[in-house]
């Protein structure tokens, strides 16, 4: 996916669903060729940055124009400033050329021991997590509100009796059955071109 591909979507998620964000990917091309072998863009060193569409430069009801992202090699610290640095924003020479872009996504896999339901696609990690609290609690004719709450109070890892929940995965079993659910992220480069990082060797993006 190309940056203009990118930004058309972005303003299109923004105006007509502002209630809710996407992140993505955006990879700039090394300025020295040798180094952009050496370093691919899931190396992770400083050529990819994480951009939501909450930005002013892809919301319609913003009078500014900026565009922030945070750098896949830096964990913490503030936001960059890429605005003036994006070469496609101004067609101009000597900016940073996008190389690559993608939409991150994450998939609710959900599996028994006699059966495997289709994964549902969320664009947001917590939105993922919390169909997969209300799955567990649903299976197993729990509280879900107590659920979330018990899971947010205990950070890491929430287990109890026969059921439990980390950040990206949950199990449940009885008798009978057991039930699993897993967060499996997912980089959407176009539809014939979707990478999960974790299971190709590569850091998560997000």
């Amino acid at each position: 996916m190309d940056y203009k591909q990118l930004e058309q979507l972005f303003s299109r998620h923004e105006r007509e669903h502002p209630e809710t964000h996407l992140t993505a990917c955006i990879t700039f091309a090394s300025l020295d060729p040798e180094d952009g072998e050496k370093y691919p863009w899931n190396s992770w060193n400083g050529r990819t940055y994480a951009v939501s569409s909450d930005n002013d430069a892809f919301r319609p009801d913003k009078g500014g124009y900026s565009i922030y992202g945070s750098s896949l090699s830096r964990t913490i610290g503030p936001q960059t400033y890429l605005t003036p640095y994006i070469s496609d924003e101004y067609d101009r020479k000597g900016g940073l050329v996008v190389e690559d872009c993608c939409i991150v996504g994450y998939l609710l896999i959900e599996c028994s021991d006699c059966n495997i339901s289709p994964p549902k696609l969320f664009y947001t990690r917590s939105d993922a997590l919390e169909c997969m609290l209300s799955r567990l609690a649903e299976t197993g004719e729990l509280d879900a509100e107590q659920i979330k709450k018990d899971f947010d109070a205990a950070k890491e890892l929430f287990e109890e009796g026969h059921y439990g929940a980390k950040q990206d995965s949950a199990w449940m079993s009885d008798s009978s059955e057991g039930w699993h659910w897993k967060i499996q992220p997912a980089c959407i480069y176009d539809p014939m071109n979707i990478r999960f990082p974790d299971q190709e060797g590569e850091q998560c993006p997000m």
